[in-house]
């Protein structure tokens, strides 16, 4: 799958917490297809790419009927590396210029209680040049970059059955970006030997104007 590898190991390096108010959003315009998942439009149609353990579900959803499930298994093994991971989840990409601007929202909930703290949900940004390369996901382009900040993961300290706000921060493509992807992502490497995973609903990914701030509300929250 194009840029799959490369798409993973950026959402492995980004599993921190970092709590932002739930005010402080993009203004412009949702450019996702589909954001609710009701549609289910193939990717030929501009519709969500899934990978590995990941589908659309009927038996949990925020607004309407549907949503997207992430999910995987996480077990302990007897040899290295000890522990066999998952990271499964969905995506769409778009056209994108050095030094855009961008922000990616929505909610995620666990159905039950996530186990592990190496097991968890997000929504992610990341930016890719001509040739595929995966350039990373940052905050500011320049030498001096910091990886954008993921608030509100659905993970072990999440109340289960609660759908919360997830929010990826404002991030600047860097030099050389041709191409964003916006994912969904079950990350689960917990060792956890159980199926585990994350519903999403109502996501928005918004590109902010020169003079966008991104104090004003990118998010559909009566969808």
């Amino acid at each position: 799958m194009k840029n799959k590898k490369l798409a993973l190991y950026a959402a492995l390096v980004c599993t921190w917490l970092v709590c932002v108010p739930q005010v402080a959003l993009a203004s412009d315009e949702n450019i996702l297809k589909d954001p609710s998942f009701e549609l289910q439009l193939a990717p030929d149609q501009g519709g969500w790419v899934l990978f590995d353990e990941s589908r659309f579900a009927s038996d949990s959803a925020r607004s309407g009927q549907q949503s997207m499930f992430n999910w995987g298994f996480s077990q302990n093994v007897a040899f290295p590396p000890f522990v066999v991971g998952t990271v499964s989840g969905s995506y769409q990409e778009f056209p994108a210029a050095p030094g855009s601007r961008w922000r990616m929202t929505g909610f995620g909930v666990a159905p039950n209680a996530i186990k592990g703290a190496s097991a968890f949900g997000v929504v992610q940004v990341s930016f890719f040049d001509a040739a595929g390369k995966d350039l990373g996901t940052v905050e500011t382009a320049g030498s001096k970059t910091a990886k954008a900040r993921t608030s509100n993961q659905v993970n072990a300290r999440t109340p289960a059955g609660k759908w919360i706000l997830l929010d990826t921060g404002i991030v600047t493509a860097p030099e050389g970006t041709e191409t964003i992807q916006a994912f969904t992502l079950y990350v689960d490497y917990s060792g956890s030997n159980i199926a585990q995973g994350v519903y999403f609903d109502d996501l928005s990914l918004c590109a902010l104007d020169d003079d966008d701030n991104g104090q004003l509300n990118c998010i559909d929250n009566d969808s």
